[in-house]
């Protein structure tokens, strides 16, 4: 399994909160416009240079992950952004980390 940004008529939401080894976006059952509008709403999700890529702001991980209450969720985060900055998928400003966008199919 893998820690799964979804996209949803309502929003970003995470599933497999209890991943750390492997992240990435689904679009969900949305339409190729309904995705790129919504991203284009979100101040979680940004776009990122790479194409089929996404950055994914730091805060609202660990919002989705409720890590102010959870430490040892708050800890394996903290690791996979420890990870992600060694391999440049954090971004500069060490604000949203990188992340695949797979497509249904």
């Amino acid at each position: 399994m893998t820690m799964i940004v979804l996209a949803t008529r309502e929003g970003f939401d995470v599933t497999d909160k209890d991943r750390f080894d492997s992240l990435h976006i689904e679009t969900g059952d949305l339409v190729h416009e309904e995705f790129i509008a919504l991203v284009r709403d979100s101040s979680d999700i940004q776009p990122h240079e790479k194409p089929r890529h996404l950055w994914i702001s730091i805060d609202f991980l660990r919002q989705a992950l409720d890590t102010a209450s959870n430490v040892q969720r708050a800890s394996e985060l903290e690791d996979m952004f420890a990870y992600a900055g060694t391999q440049g998928w954090l971004n500069v400003s060490g604000t949203h980390v990188a992340a695949h966008v797979v497509l249904p199919g």
